[in-house]
């Protein structure tokens, strides 16, 4: 199996478009999921990030805190999955419940092993 980080990306919250009881349900489709792909050994972590943060670079020898990402899109949360390959790993994030409630999108990436890191 190969590892994948599936990073999930939004504008602002699609979640706070929903009504109270479709929140409720939406939180259970996507816990559903992630249960299921953990329950099926294709999750090993899941998790939503806060919304506040920075980005770090470094221009000309000096670093830079900021400025923000220039549009409205964030990463919101990540997975990392197991998949046989990226096709696998694409048709486990299309599975994802949370496209039937708003505008998401989810950036698959396979992660590049190394020898001597972890």
């Amino acid at each position: 199996m190969k590892e994948f980080m599936v990073f999930i990306r939004n504008e602002g919250n699609p979640v706070m478009k929903l009504s109270t009881e479709q929140q409720q349900e939406h939180v259970q489709k996507v816990g559903a999921y992630i249960k299921g792909l953990f329950e099926a050994g294709k999750m090993k972590a899941a998790q939503p990030l806060e919304m506040e943060g920075t980005i770090v670079s470094q221009k000309q020898g000096k670093f830079i805190d900021g400025p923000f990402n220039e549009t409205k899109e964030v990463i919101s949360g990540y997975y990392h999955i197991l998949a046989s390959d990226l096709d696998e790993a694409i048709a486990i994030s299309k599975a994802d419940p949370r496209f039937e409630d708003g505008d998401w999108r989810l950036e698959v990436r396979p992660i590049m092993k190394v020898d001597g890191i972890n």
